[in-house]
């Protein structure tokens, strides 16, 4: 009779996928409605959200650290992310120093967005320099390519055709912005970074 053979301790039957944490704003589902969608993807990463409902980017900040693995765990890949928006609030700016000042000191890398998440969008469809006041504008213009459009409503599945023009669209921001000696988060509009995250997952699918 054959034994069975034993797995050996310490020994993983599969790779295990490096974690991706993200921290963001507490106050809507919308980031977290679109992040989710990249775990159903067949890549070497998984994303985590950090627990909290703060809006914020310091209290954001914090509550990564505070979900994150210990040190030894960046070894291996994990990677962890601050996203927030800067609201076109001159209120919140030291907030936002507070929380890119804390972020490297943990080695949490900050993606904002200016004025708003949905700047990310809405560069889906079209490219301009244009600067928004208000976040209004924002869902306004967006309207005008999704009708419609609702904050905490999921619209990944009309979006992610478009991805490679909005991930083109928001690096062609960033030249623009580094062209004009704009460098402050608060004076990048309009701007985001979402697409240093979402380029994780869409140039690294596993086959």
């Amino acid at each position: 009779m054959r034994k069975a053979k034993q797995k050996k301790r310490g020994h993983h039957t599969r790779n295990r996928k490096k974690i991706i944490w993200i921290g963001t704003e507490g106050r809507n589902k919308t980031e977290r409605l679109y992040f989710s969608h990249f775990n159903q993807m067949n890549t070497k990463y998984v994303i985590h959200f950090a627990k909290g409902n703060d809006t914020d980017p310091y209290k954001i900040a914090t509550a990564v650290s505070a979900s994150m693995g210990l040190p030894k765990d960046r070894e291996k890949g994990d990677r962890a992310f601050c996203v927030f928006d800067t609201d076109v609030d001159p209120k919140k700016e030291k907030n936002i120093q507070n929380a890119l000042s804390y972020c490297e000191k943990q080695g949490i890398e900050t993606i904002y967005s200016n004025p708003c998440f949905e700047i990310w969008y809405l560069l889906h469809y079209t490219y301009s320099t244009r600067e928004f006041r208000k976040n209004e504008e924002i869902l306004n213009a967006l309207m005008k390519y999704v009708q419609n459009y609702q904050k905490n409503q999921d619209y990944f599945e009309i979006l992610f055709p478009n991805v490679y023009t909005a991930i083109k669209n928001a690096k062609r921001l960033e030249q623009y912005h580094a062209e004009n000696n704009h460098t402050a988060e608060m004076t990048c509009n309009p701007s985001t970074q979402i697409y240093k995250i979402v380029e994780l997952f869409v140039s690294d699918q596993s086959k």
